[in-house]
This record gives structure tokens, sequence and C-alpha cells, in this order.
């Protein structure tokens, strides 16, 4: 059945706290990241329980929402509920470490523009197979113009990052794009394309005399301006005096984020200094014409040189020992993947391809992806459970095609042995990665359909043992899973596959009979809010004349409290309530309370559960009203609530699915 992400959308938004706790909210490819004002307003158990929803975390100073492939349809649904405040966004919500800012930063400018630029890979690696199997001509038009079309994103990439940067830094975003613009435009390239052929001509005696020979014809020297568009000789660039250091910003990531961090304050300035009148012309005026010479004298050396070294320390001790290396990627990129830091690798990753025309992160990070796809599929081929199967399946698939956080959090982690399964068989295939020294040619998010990617002319020994890591580390992933086995968690294990015949179909009732004596009231009408505006779920209330609580249908207990206050109940159709007897009564640490049954027990409809001391309660301060809700209401309508005065055994409730 479709999962209605509208629906879902609504639940997500009411139990994160509402659209009023929203600060700011992005997506990556799996997970919504909410940047949230109060965190203690989430109620994260009923919101992991959402339909769509495979779990929530907590990571980098984000509420990270885990969709898995649909993400991009919730993120659409939650952008209608709720009203982004671009200058709190800007500020950001609760008090974060620096390597977390870091990491919500990296990822809100990366996100938006990954599968367009890994899209551009793709096409790329593929143009070059089919040149490589002469199914295309290079020097054909069709290659030359999908060619450069597939260039065209990392040429441009400062210009994707400026925009999404600014939307970052709270920053104009045509300002900051118009700024990142200049940086690459002909003007610019012409005359470092210049400086490059001078310096090329002062390092070789031998082109330097075939240049000045050219050169020394005016009518070559006027043709090779015309056709190349490239002065013939190299200015000295410099700004009042200031000599600029010639760099190229194609491709260019870290002085762009630098310099639209540092247009956030000169914009924020200008914004209060200059009379309204004139501010909306001249604050993007000033913006421009201050940073992109700053940028230039400083920014991009800065930045160029923050960027050369986090790729050299890599690309160093990657060339140590590329074998160690990749055993150590394929290891613990799962669990980066788990906590949600993995983006903060990117910046290496593209600095890669723009230094050297590839990068080996992703040639060791494929690995560990077609582990985990092995081990969840493992869990398919050995679990005897036929939900189970259903899940596995469906995240193995998913993985293979580079989407793993269904396998992770759906699968892996429920279980936990398919995890350490799964870094096990990855760091394995990560060291053969290593050891035939396995690349990728140009930016891809590792999967089965962009394999591509990893081959080049020239390169068969690098790309057959890229193919044989990835099928080690997936088959291994498998075999290993097989052989530890694991142990199914409860949820799984302890409902036979007959059990679907119990559940209510859609439209089928079932009536849930009162589990006190007293007098039912309307949910609405309880103190504590939690329960009254229905964020647990939808049900009644009843103010109780007796002290004991018996089972309102047959079924299994999930949950006693320590404090034996409340206690959650399955039913054998499916469905979840919870009985709380009064409120604030965790305070009495379980004093007046006495539980009749532990979790897990099998219970009979009108058993009794728990008994409760009212006197006592009343002595304490304590209401007793006691709340009874279906904590899983979104797969229910709860109809006929009985509001007058019941008896224990009396029916209060239908449920409907």
């Amino acid at each position: 059945m479709a999962i209605d992400y509208a629906q879902s959308a609504k639940e997500i938004v009411k139990l994160i706290g509402g659209d009023d706790n929203v600060i700011n909210l992005t997506h990556c490819a799996t997970r919504l990241r909410f940047i949230l004002k109060d965190f203690s307003k989430v109620n994260k158990t009923t919101l992991s329980r959402v339909k769509g929803v495979i779990t929530v975390l907590e990571s980098s100073g984000q509420l990270q929402v885990v969709i898995g492939n649909h993400v991009g349809d919730a993120y659409q649904e939650v952008m209608t509920l709720i009203h982004i405040d671009e200058k709190a966004a800007a500020t950001g919500g609760a008090k974060v470490g620096i390597v977390s800012r870091l990491m919500d930063i990296i990822s809100s400018i990366f996100v938006p523009f990954i599968y367009p630029l890994a899209a551009c890979g793709i096409l790329q690696g593929i143009i070059s197979f089919l040149s490589a199997i002469e199914v295309m001509d290079p020097a054909s038009g069709t290659y030359r113009i999908l060619n450069f079309v597939s260039w065209t994103g990392f040429t441009f990439l400062p210009v994707m990052v400026a925009f999404t940067a600014a939307k970052k830094f709270n920053v104009n975003p045509f300002t900051a794009v118009i700024s990142a613009c200049a940086l690459v435009c002909p003007d610019y390239m012409n005359m470092l394309t210049a400086n490059k052929i001078a310096t090329l001509n002062s390092a070789d005696p031998a082109i330097h005399k075939l240049m000045q020979e050219a050169l020394s014809n005016p009518e070559m020297a006027t043709v090779l301006t015309q056709l190349a568009g490239i002065p013939v000789t190299a200015p000295n660039l410099d700004f009042f005096g200031i000599p600029v250091q010639y760099l190229s910003y194609t491709a260019a990531v870290i002085p762009i984020i630098l310099m639209v961090w540092a247009m956030s304050y000169v914009q924020h300035f200008f914004e209060r200094l200059l009379p309204l009148v004139i501010r909306n012309l001249f604050t993007p005026m000033f913006c421009i014409a201050i940073m992109v010479p700053l940028t230039l004298l400083v920014f991009g050396p800065i930045g160029n040189a923050i960027g050369g070294g986090i790729g050299n320390v890599y690309n160093y001790l990657y060339h140590l020992n590329p074998s160690i290396a990749g055993f150590v990627v394929g290891a613990m990129w799962m669990p980066l993947v788990t906590l949600g830091v993995h983006w903060g690798i990117t910046p290496v990753t593209v600095g890669n391809y723009a230094t050297l025309g590839y990068d080996t992160f992703t040639g060791l990070q494929a690995s560990p992806v077609f582990a985990m796809a092995g081990a969840v599929l493992g869990v398919y081929l050995k679990s005897k459970n036929s939900e189970m199967k259903r899940v596995a399946l469906s995240a193995g698939v998913t993985g293979l095609f580079g989407i793993t956080e269904p396998a992770i959090y759906g699968v892996a982690l429920r279980l936990k042995r398919p995890m350490l399964c799964g870094c096990l068989a990855g760091a394995i295939g990560g060291a053969i990665a290593g050891w035939f020294n396995a690349v990728s040619w140009s930016y891809c998010l590792p999967g089965i359909a962009v394999l591509p990617v990893f081959f080049k002319t020239g390169h068969m020994p690098q790309f057959l043992g890229f193919l044989l890591s990835i099928t080690v580390a997936f088959v291994l992933g498998a075999v290993f899973i097989w052989l530890a086995g694991f142990k199914e968690d409860d949820e799984v294990q302890d409902q036979p596959e007959d059990d679907a015949s119990q559940l209510l179909a859609v439209g089928e009732s079932s009536p849930i009979t009162s589990p006190l004596t007293g007098t039912a009231i309307e949910l609405s009408a309880v103190k504590d809010e939690a329960f009254s505006s229905g964020l647990l779920g939808q049900g009644v209330a009843i103010v109780p004349q007796e002290g004991k609580v018996y089972a309102p249908f047959s079924g299994r207990v999930e949950t006693v409290l320590p404090s034996q206050h409340a206690i959650g109940l399955r039913s054998e159709s499916g469905i979840d309530l919870l009985i709380h007897v009064g409120f604030d009564t965790v305070k009495l640490a379980g004093k007046g309370f006495n539980a009749l049954v532990a979790e897990g027990d099998e219970v009979t409809q009108g058993q009794l559960l728990i008994e409760f001391d009212m006197a006592y309660l009343a002595a304490q301060d304590i209401d007793a009203t006691t709340v009874i809700v279906v904590t899983n209401s979104e797969e229910f309508s709860i109809i006929n609530p009985q509001h007058h005065d019941v008896n224990s055994g009396d029916e209060l409730i239908t449920v409907t699915r």
C-alpha cells in the first residue's frame, strides 16, 4: 500500500513540536534534517512509528528523520506545512560543537545538488565506456557535445556552492552567484590561461623559443589571439597595487564557502548602514565589489591552502599503504553514515577530482556499500519471518543502488549482527580496492548504476580490481551473516507468521472494553497537554472509582514502567494500547502501585493487571485520572468513544483500521 506522505508530514510536524519549533529543514538522499529551537519538544518514540519513517536520530545539531528513497516526497509535503524564517535559519537553534556545526554546513551546502552533480559524473563514465568499446567516436560531434555537457556541473560547481551557501548563511543568493560567476568568467579564465602559458614558456626554453617565434610574427600573434581569445602576454594582476595570485576557481569549494560566509557580514553591515531608499541597489553592489577582490586576494589562497592541505593529508596516508587505508574506510564508512557525518568527506573527494582528475576515496567507499547490501540480502535468505524477509529484500536492493540507510536502520542495527558482518566484509573489500588502487574518475554515489564512472581507457587493472572488491564485499556480507546468524528482535521473533491473519483488515473494527470502573471523559479534558492534544494517540480518559486495572482485550504486555503506573499492551489484532494511571505519578517511584504482570506476558481479556491505592494517591495530591490511548492511531480511527459512567469490561471504544 502506497504511503500517504501528506498525512505522514502532518504527523511529523506535530511530533517535532509544530511549525513554531522549526528553524530550518533540508534533506539529503534519505533523511529529513531539521534544525529545531527546542529538541525537548520532540516525541522521538512516536515519531519513529509514523508511516514512512524508518528511524529518528539526533546528530550534528539536527533532528534527522530517516525516510529512505521517498525523502523528496516527504520533504515537499512537510515544506507546505512549515514556515522557514531565513534569519532564524541562519543563526541556528541549539548550541552544538564545532564539528557538528561543520557537518551541518557541509551537508546543507552539498545535499541540494548532489544528485545532479553525480548525474554529470555518470554521463562522463558512460561516454568514456562507449568510446572504449568503440561504440562512440571521440572525434564525433555527439561525443564532444555530451562530453562538455558532462563537465558543466564541475566547471560551474562554484556557482552551485555559492547558491546553496547563500541560503545557509542568509545571503542574497543572486549576489552570491554573481560573485562566484566572476571567478569563472571568460576574462579571468583567459588571463589564467595566459599566465600558465607564460609560466610554461619560462620553464621550457624550447617552448619559449617556439612561442617567441610565433608571437614575433604580428599576423600569427593576431591569429592566436582571435582564435583562442587568449592574451599574447600574461598581465600582472593586482588590486590597488596588491598582487593577485593566479588560481583556478573551477570546481573550487572552500574558497567559495569562505567568500559567502564573509559576505553575510558585509551584507548585514550595509543593510543596517544604508537608507532604505538605496539599500536594495547598493548593498549587492558593495558585496560584489568587496567580496570578489577579497576572495582573489585572501579567501582564494587561504581556501586553496586548506583544501589542498586536507587532500594532501588524506592522499599521503593513502599512499603509505592503500590496502590499510581501504580496510579502515571499509570498516568505518557505515558507522559514519549512521552518525550522519559522512558528508564531511565531500570536500576532499571534490578537491581530488579538481586537482588529480580522480578520487581514491570513492573507490574504497564502494565496498562497504555493497557489503551492507550483501549482509541484508543474507538476512533475506536466512530469516524465517515473512515481514523481515520483505524488509530485508527491499533494503538490500536499494543498497545496491547506493542508498544504504534503509538497510542500516531497517535491518542491520535492528538485528545488530548484520551491521558487524557488513563492516567486516566492507573492510576486506576495501583492502582489495586499495591493493588495486581502485579509483573513480568522476563524482558519484557508489552503486551498481554508476559502475562506468570507475572505468577509464588504459586503466583496466584498476577497474577489474574495483569490480573484484565490490563482488567480494557483497558475497562476504551475505556469507558472514549466513554463518554468524542473528537473533530476530522481539517484534519479529515472537509473532508467528500466521499472525497476519489475525490483524484487522482495512475497514474492519474491533471493540476495546474499559480497563477500569469510573466515569469516562473526553481525552481533550485531561490536564496533561501531551495526552489532551492527541499527540500520543487517540482515545479516552477515565476518572476511576476503584484502584484496579483490567486487560481490555487479549494480547501481550509490551511495556511495564518501573514505576508500575503505566502499561503498554498489544492486542492479537495489532492494536497498541497505553494505559496510564494518573499524572505526575512517576515521582512516586512505584509507591502505591502493584503491577501483577511483566513485560512479555500473555494476558486475557478481563485479567487484573495493576492495583493502585487511590487513598494514597489522593494524599500525595495526585490526580488518578487514567488515560487509555491507541498509540498506533495512525493505522486506525477511533469511533464511538463512551463519555459516561462505565464498569470494567463494558465496551469503551471501537477501533477501525
